[in-house]
């Protein structure tokens, strides 16, 4: 059913129906079921609530499609509205948020616009290269009346100065998250057990690790055209003594407790046709499914300077190999290639690509060998599309962006790097390089945080 409603609309609705049911359990004290949602109810719930002028309950269409997303089946009997009844109920009830709350769509305020009821002001101040989401990715806003008060105070201070910081920006929400006047929430594809997590906030922080999982660190398998980095994050409750911003910069000098259940297996999956990678969260616990919903994603761009500019181990290595391939014009530089021959979309161009498949199998089997230690037999894999060219093709963008990671030889390097990738498409901080304890360690390569993302609550 979700395929029915496609790109805006899907965020529009899941954004709508997560407000409608914040509203109903601070109202009712209860979670909103499928049964509760009706056109009564939610003028009743009103109060709660500002919308968009997009957002017109009087409109039948709109009403008989957000309806219809609401009823999109989770699991085991669940709607899409129960499920979010769920997480909101229970959303409502870790944070306290009353009747003196109210919930704001993030529609409402501009990313480029300076305003000073704009939670965004100071980011767009600051004049970061990156875009708004990757700072909070918040879909609504809970906000009290003192807290608005206190937003639009913060706002006319940054709106008056020439030079800005983020980071007291970023002080200023966490304090107004900690005494809940201000809570961003960022909505993700709602499962049947609720699932909330808070990032960057002046208690909690989290930690990487690797080899938890039965998976390698860098998985490239035959089977599919993509390439998975696999590990593991837990939730630090810090020690009174310790500030979030230090342990933050030092993330294995945490001084704190692992808050229980919080452990999640986490990978990085890279989709080779629109060159991103996305964040694919397992359910707390032992559960071996992958979270339905992606958790952030980030574009090529980006996590090439990030690789590049933290550690270059693994691009060497892949530069290398590469060298030998000049001859089916595979580049070193950038190092994940996307124009091998000159074709842009393989699945386009298969006539073109099949004269080459004996070199591309030398390459690809290269990568292999490489991130696995193994050589597969292409011609079996048909699934995967390697016993031709244009899978080969695929594999080996893919395998490019494996390497740069699995190349690494430096334990803490490649830790690193990983946290660096996940941190930036989680939205807890856009950050390259080592820090002074990693850099003591092995390269001299500064580690710079191009800024911290505000304090938010992720529900999934």
């Amino acid at each position: 059913m979700a395929a029915r409603f496609p790109g805006a609309k899907t965020e529009l609705y899941s954004e709508v129906i997560g407000q409608i049911c914040l509203a109903f359990a601070i109202d009712r004290n209860k979670s909103m079921t499928m049964t509760d949602f009706n056109l009564i109810e939610i003028k009743k719930l009103m109060k709660y609530m500002v919308f968009q002028s997009k957002v017109n309950f009087s409109d039948k269409t709109f009403l008989s499609e957000l309806t219809e997303y609401g009823m999109m089946p989770i699991s085991k009997g669940l709607t899409f509205i129960d499920a979010q009844g769920n997480n909101m109920k229970k959303l409502k009830n870790d944070f306290k948020i009353t009747k003196q709350h109210k919930i704001y769509n993030d529609k409402l305020f501009s990313d480029k616009m300076v305003k000073r009821d704009n939670p965004y002001t100071a980011f767009i101040k600051s004049k970061q290269s990156a875009k708004a989401d990757k700072w909070n990715p918040a879909d609504i806003w809970v906000m009290t009346q003192k807290g608005v008060s206190n937003l639009a105070h913060m706002n006319s201070l940054v709106m008056s100065r020439t030079k800005n910081s983020l980071e007291s920006a970023n002080h200023f929400f966490a304090e107004q998250f900690t005494h809940r006047d201000i809570i961003p929430v960022s909505l993700k594809q709602p499962q049947a057990s609720p699932h909330i997590e808070i990032v960057n906030s002046n208690e909690f922080v989290t930690r990487l690790v690797l080899n938890e999982t039965n998976n390698p660190t860098v998985e490239y398998t035959m089977g599919n055209k993509d390439v998975k980095v696999n590990f593991t994050v837990e939730t630090i409750k810090l020690d009174k003594n310790q500030k979030a911003s230090t342990a933050r910069r030092n993330p294995q000098n945490i001084r704190g407790k692992v808050v229980k259940g919080s452990q999640k297996h986490i990978r990085l999956k890279y989709h080779v046709d629109n060159k991103k990678i996305e964040l694919e969260y397992t359910q707390s616990g032992n559960y071996p499914t992958l979270a339905k919903a992606k958790m952030g994603n980030l574009g090529a761009a980006n996590f090439q300077n990030i690789i590049n500019k933290t550690s270059k181990q693994g691009v060497g290595v892949l530069n290398k190999i590469q060298e030998k391939y000049t001859d089916i014009d595979i580049k070193t530089d950038p190092f994940f290639n996307g124009r091998q021959l000159g074709i842009t979309k393989a699945r386009h161009s298969k006539l073109q690509l099949e004269p080459h498949y004996t070199r591309l199998s030398h390459y690809v089997s290269e990568l292999f060998e490489s991130i696995t230690g193994d050589v597969p037999d292409f011609q079996k894999d048909a699934k995967g599309g390697l016993n031709k060219a244009d899978g080969l093709w695929n594999k080996s963008r893919a395998g490019e962006f494996g390497l740069a990671v699995s190349g690494i030889s430096n334990h803490t390097a490649k830790r690193r790097v990983i946290q660096n990738l996940y941190e930036t498409a989680a939205s807890i901080s856009y950050a390259t390089g080592l820090s002074q304890s990693e850099q003591d360690m092995m390269e001299p390569s500064t580690r710079k945080v191009e800024f911290n993302a505000c304090v938010y609550v992720k529900v999934f």
